[in-house]
């Protein structure tokens, strides 16, 4: 009996123990994988990646404990791909990129690798240099020893005016020079080395968002992008006051549109950062939107150590970014329809008013930039960058000849004023300068003055009486003079803007004076966006329209649509924002259409998408 009775107490005492052990067990493995169980799950409708820097790697992934950490913290993102920079000062450590990739595959996680393609003694590599070269080679060896994808940082460009770079440039322009020479560079020390190593490899350009620089330092996105395996799109807009390269964040927008045509199954992504944006919460997750709208791929966050606490001097906008995660993928699941708007004409490797398409943009037009002359659309816009077409002028008049509008930038016309188009307009004089704060408008025989808060700087155009060309002008004592003319051609109109002297001041002109502008597109939107500067419209199918409103005050909005709509079956689709739609018929007398205008009062930093019935 006591034998028995011992017996027995010796089971339950090892299924205790059992119990006990697995319990522990549980919850240690649990503990191990609640950052993997996070991760593992996805977004619906978006895919974020992290890119972690050599000094990330060291800082936040090489120990085990502070893995956990990291990832931990970045969790909320729910990454579905990182990449893991190889070191640019010294050799790879190939071990250790090996172990990460392992780790982060048994995550779930897919892993690619990186290369700041800079000197080994700092800055933009020299493709003249031996060494540079030699530096650039050896690296993407080794990365494809682990990696099959490898992307490289927009450090690919140039910049050397050594000795030999200036006697090998001879004639040439700095900007024929430096593409052709990164693009034979490129494939004999950075992509053949690495296909040499691993056949299967992928090397990636990434291309930066200074575009009115590109060709000047060596990118050449047209025969790069068929030149690299895939490629990725900078946003990067920052803060476009203190930045060095002020770039209007609808410029984000425009690059991932522009750049991706060349090849859309080339883009993988849009790369933005957070560096130098201490406190810009808002406008940091503006460069997640434009992303969003032009419908990314992958949003690549550039990069893991700018966002973390202890390393990332601009990390406090990362707490305000996460917490708009979920509204990001709602957002992209609710746009609907291929994305429209104003073709704008810029040839690849163009150049012409810095990053006009931006301030375009944020004045509330929506615009597709098209690389191929846009001949059929009702109206398209030409600026400087258009003039890379040498057969620019004769493909504008025949849009005229067929009846299609021309809407083009007083700088081009100036370009162009030795062409048919100098017959466009009746000049009495131009030059210099016109300043004042105020402004008439004109609406067929009807005009009237606005005055603006402040006053503005235009190039002086002196145009006749007759025609009454000038739908918006700026007023002195002595005279008015143009802002947007409007003249009839052939078979179209002709329209020409007189850009602000400071391109920003587009924004803040009158809402008048900008209902005017857009207006000019009504013929081939159907739809004009009515109010403040700083408000960005973009069109999804037939019946869809997204309104940004990127100030800080509210905006009165209304979208004012040439033809008559039903009254009921609109909706506020993202945060319900009350409408009011009504119809105007007072110019059906005048041989007019009815208008049906719809709108809504859009606070600072918001979104609405507006959907017809």
């Amino acid at each position: 009996m006591k034998t028995h009775i011992t017996k027995n107490a010796i089971v339950i005492f090892m299924v205790v123990v059992f119990s006990m052990v697995l319990l522990v067990s549980n919850i240690s493995f649990s503990q191990n994988n609640n950052v993997s169980s996070s991760i593992n799950s996805r977004w619906s409708n978006i895919k974020f990646a992290i890119y972690f820097t050599y000094p990330d790697i060291e800082n936040l992934l090489s120990d085990s404990v502070q893995f956990e950490k990291t990832m931990e913290y970045f969790a909320p993102v729910k990454p579905e791909r990182v990449y893991l920079e190889g070191n640019s000062e010294g050799k790879i450590n190939i071990d250790l990129l090996r172990k990460l990739k392992y780790k982060f595959n048994s995550m779930g996680i897919e892993v690619y690798g990186a290369m700041v393609p800079v000197s080994p003694h700092g800055g933009p590599s020299n493709y003249t240099n031996p060494e540079d070269l030699a530096a650039l080679k050896s690296r993407m060896e080794s990365l494809a020893k682990v990696f099959d994808n490898i992307i490289l940082d927009d450090w690919l460009f140039t910049t050397a005016t050594d000795e030999k770079s200036v006697k090998q440039r001879g004639n040439q322009s700095w900007a024929y020079y430096r593409t052709k020479l990164l693009l034979e560079q490129s494939k004999k020390y950075i992509i053949d080395p690495a296909k040499k190593v691993n056949p299967n490899v992928k090397v990636i350009i990434k291309y930066p968002d200074w575009y009115e620089g590109h060709m000047h330092n060596g990118y050449d996105v047209f025969n790069e992008t068929n030149l690299y395996d895939k490629m990725a799109v900078g946003i990067e807009t920052r803060n476009p006051i203190t930045q060095d390269q002020h770039i209007p964040i609808y410029s984000g927008y425009i690059f991932q549109k522009w750049f991706s045509s060349v090849n859309r199954s080339k883009w993988i992504g849009s790369w933005l950062d957070n560096y130098g944006m201490k406190g810009e919460d808002n406008k940091y997750v503006a460069q997640v939107w434009q992303a969003i709208f032009a419908k990314s791929p992958e949003i690549i966050l550039w990069c893991a150590g700018q966002l973390y606490p202890s390393t990332g001097p601009s990390s406090d906008v990362y707490p305000f970014f996460r917490d708009m995660l979920s509204e990001f993928d709602r957002v992209a699941g609710l746009i609907n329809g291929p994305s429209r708007g104003i073709p704008i004409y810029l040839p690849y490797g163009s150049t012409g008013e810095y990053n006009i398409f931006g301030y375009l943009g944020e004045a509330g037009i929506p615009l597709t930039p098209v690389a191929k002359f846009p001949s059929e659309s009702d109206n398209a816009i030409f600026t400087l960058h258009s003039l890379q077409d040498p057969k620019l002028a004769d493909e504008m008049l025949a849009r005229l000849r067929n009846g299609h509008d021309v809407f083009m930038t007083w700088k081009l016309w100036e370009k162009l004023k030795n062409t048919d188009f100098k017959n466009v307009l009746s000049l009495v004089d131009y030059g210099g300068t016109v300043t004042s704060s105020d402004f008439r408008i004109r609406k067929g025989w009807d005009e009237f003055l606005v005055k603006a808060d402040k006053p503005f700087t235009f190039s002086r155009i002196e145009t006749t009486t007759w025609p009454y060309v000038r739908d918006v002008a700026v007023v002195k004592p002595d005279y008015d003079f143009g802002v947007l003319l409007d003249a009839k051609y052939l078979n179209g109109n002709v329209y020409v803007l007189n850009m602000p002297d400071d391109s920003n001041d587009l924004l803040n002109l009158p809402t008048e004076v900008l209902n005017m502008i857009r207006r000019a597109f009504n013929k081939e939107l159907g739809v004009t966006l009515e109010g403040p500067g700083n408000v960005i419209m973009y069109m999804y199918g037939q019946k869809q329209y997204v309104v940004y409103n990127l100030s800080n005050k509210e905006a009165d909005i209304s979208l004012n649509f040439t033809k008559e709509l039903p009254s009921t079956g609109w909706h506020e689709i993202l945060n319900s924002y009350q409408l009011s739609v009504k119809r105007d018929s007072s110019f059906i007398k005048q041989g007019g259409p009815v208008f049906t205008n719809v709108s809504f009062n859009l606070p600072p930093n918001e979104i609405a998408i507006i959907q017809a019935p």
